[in-house]
């Protein structure tokens, strides 16, 4: 499985990058959160999930771990391919995709391209169950989680700091350290890390 690709940004068209790595180019559709990591030129580092099936190979890319589970939760649903699940992923964020199916929100989802109101109904009913009944796809962690990165990044942003480095800065440290315990820990160890770019 091609679970990380980190490269250089050759290409952005649409909603999809083409990343050069090892001398490969990989076409990576993209997250909305993902796509504003990524700039012509400049490394990026993104979670994926290669999706292979009679059609062919789809590679999809992630800001973080939380958004690439968000995508595989979709993708449990009936009816539910790698394509429709990202096309919800680059309508609403990963956060707002959990909160709408924890509270059985279909308005929601309807208003995503491609999602009819009996899929945006089924994508309620299958994931509330399957978010009950596990913890890996416990709703409250994975928003909190979500909640979290945007906490810190929306800190990082009031201080200057400009998304994509902020976003960088997170996917950095929790990298390095794993995920912190505070925000106020994160938002400290992500200025210790952008520091050094802004003062060359």
């Amino acid at each position: 499985m091609l679970a990380s690709l980190r490269g250089t940004v050759i290409l952005l068209e649409g909603s999809s990058a083409v990343v050069e790595c090892g001398g490969l180019g990989f076409q990576v559709q993209l997250t909305r959160k993902a796509f504003g990591l990524c700039r012509v030129g400049e490394s990026v580092f993104l979670q994926t999930y290669l999706q292979v099936s009679d059609a062919g190979m789809s590679l999809f890319g992630f800001a973080d771990a939380a958004e690439r589970q968000a995508f595989e939760l979709l993708t449990t649903v009936k009816g539910v391919g790698g394509k429709l699940a990202m096309t919800v992923l680059q309508s609403l964020s990963a956060q707002e995709t959990i909160a709408a199916v924890a509270a059985g929100d279909s308005k929601t989802l309807t208003a995503v391209p491609g999602i009819g109101k009996k899929t945006a109904e089924r994508i309620c009913f299958e994931l509330s169950e399957k978010i009950a009944g596990s913890s890996e796809w416990s709703s409250a962690d994975l928003t909190a989680k979500l909640q979290h990165s945007d906490e810190v990044i929306e800190a990082l942003e009031s201080l200057g700091f400009d998304h994509a480095s902020s976003v960088r800065a997170y996917q950095q440290l929790c990298q390095e350290r794993g995920e912190p315990a505070s925000t106020e820990e994160a938002i400290f160890n992500c200025l210790r890390l952008l520091k050094p770019i802004e003062t060359r």
